[in-house]
């Protein structure tokens, strides 16, 4: 199997060098278009269903039309995939992306949409750390897009929003996360993923109304449900993550990250023992689910000497757990 970056563009599988679009084509100087990432677990594509199903809403939210079938484009993905793991070892997995945009219609011609797949690597060193050490987040002067301007349900390529917050953060701390809140100050959620807090024994996530529809936190929410974990979605304020016992937030690529501090305020007595006993038997369900260990997976990728203190800490949260039960 060849070791070249496949794209898939428009039909046809090419190498990463050909696979090119016009400057003029309005997701280029627009982010006229949407998106999805769908990750692998095992070079096995996870959730892809419901990945396409909400691209489809997505889709038809912008009034694009694809000119594929969903099974098109089902079968175009796992083909996409394919053709790609010859460049993965056997502890790697890829990002697969689609991206969908409007063509290239700025001149007034006529155009055909631009419908794209590529699949990244992911580079777990980024996250291997925080499964154990938990994030910093901070909320950012900039506030989320109110739905009433763009409907956070619809995973649109413009991201300039997110993209301000994050450098707005990262002037303040370029090691935090930027947790964004919507006009009226309740939470609604990171640059690239959900947010989750734990109180009185109960999940507590911001509604859909404010925050893109994640398909890892309807995973999350799943899973809850089938430890016998109440969520409850509604409106929230840094006041209720004060005073609350966990937090984590969810996404598709790192899965399920806790949360250490808000805005400098230790969340719970979590300082050395992240993840929470609540947000731990998440992530143990979630591997399960996905017959992978994310965290671990993570962590080998540091290398012998970075990896071995943090795969034994690791080891003996699972212990606790056990414990717990």
């Amino acid at each position: 199997m060849s070791d070249a970056n496949i794209i898939y563009l428009n039909g046809v599988f090419l190498p990463e060098e050909k696979a090119t679009v016009p400057v003029t084509e309005r997701g280029f100087f627009g982010g006229d278009g949407v998106y999805e990432v769908t990750r692998t677990f095992r070079h096995k594509l996870f959730g892809l269903d419901a990945h396409l199903d909400r691209l489809y809403r997505s889709l038809a939210y912008v009034r694009i039309n694809p000119g594929l079938s969903r099974d098109e484009l089902f079968s175009a993905t796992q083909e996409t995939l394919t053709r790609n793991l010859g460049r993965l070892d056997s502890e790697s997995d890829y990002a697969v992306w689609h991206v969908i945009t409007r063509g290239d219609n700025v001149t007034g011609r006529p155009s055909r949409t631009i419908v794209s797949m590529f699949c990244v690597e992911i580079e777990f060193v980024q996250y291997a750390s925080r499964y154990l050490g938990g994030l910093k987040l901070i909320t950012p002067g900039i506030r989320r897009t109110p739905p009433d301007s763009i409907d956070p349900k619809a995973k649109v390529l413009s991201r300039m929003n997110q993209i301000q917050a994050t450098l707005e953060a990262k002037r303040t701390d370029i090691d935090v996360t930027p947790l964004l809140l919507d006009s009226a100050g309740n939470i609604a959620e990171t640059n690239t993923g959900n947010f989750f807090f734990v109180a009185e024994g109960r999940l507590h996530t911001s509604s859909t109304r404010n925050v893109l529809g994640g398909v890892t936190r309807a995973t999350v929410i799943e899973i809850a449900d089938e430890l016998g974990i109440e969520t409850v979605e509604g409106d929230f304020t840094p006041y209720d993550v004060y005073a609350s016992d966990e937090a984590f937030i969810c996404s598709t690529t790192p899965v399920v990250v806790p949360v250490k501090e808000l805005n400098g305020v230790q969340i719970g007595a979590t300082e050395n023992s992240l993840p929470g006993l609540l947000t731990l038997r998440i992530m143990e369900k979630f591997i399960e689910r996905t017959g992978v260990d994310f965290v671990n997976q993570a962590i080998t990728r540091l290398g012998n000497n970075s990896s071995k203190g943090l795969a034994e800490d690791w080891k003996t949260q699972l212990k606790t757990l056990a414990t717990a039960k």
